[in-house]
């Protein structure tokens, strides 16, 4: 797009997303989150260990949908944080629960 002379490519808007992914509290083990490239992930750990405010910038950035279907696909989320957003967005928690690694059999389960 051209203004005045001045050549300018679009870029994304992140509002707030510099605050959101530079939290340790968020991305303790990682550098540079991509929130494009990343989404699952991202999406995952606002959920599990985000506040109000990372929730809402998930939601604004990603949208509702995306949010669900990450919470559908996650096998990472914990007990508590997954049955919480499954209330919260009217999930049917059996779909919630199909991809947890934490009902898989494990090698060290009892048959």
């Amino acid at each position: 797009m051209k203004i005045s002379g001045l050549s300018i490519r679009p870029v994304l808007c992140y509002n707030g997303l510099m605050d959101t992914l530079k939290k340790r509290s968020l991305f303790w083990d990682v550098e540079g989150v991509d929130p494009q490239e990343n989404e699952q992930f991202v999406i995952e750990r606002i959920l599990d260990f985000g506040d109000e405010k990372d929730f809402r910038w998930a939601l604004k950035f990603y949208g509702e949908d995306r949010l669900k279907a990450a919470i559908l696909k996650s096998r990472s989320i914990t007990g508590k944080s997954l049955y919480f957003w499954c209330q919260f967005f009217n999930l049917k928690i059996n779909k919630c629960l199909a991809n947890q690694s934490i009902l898989k059999q494990s090698a060290f389960s009892k048959r």
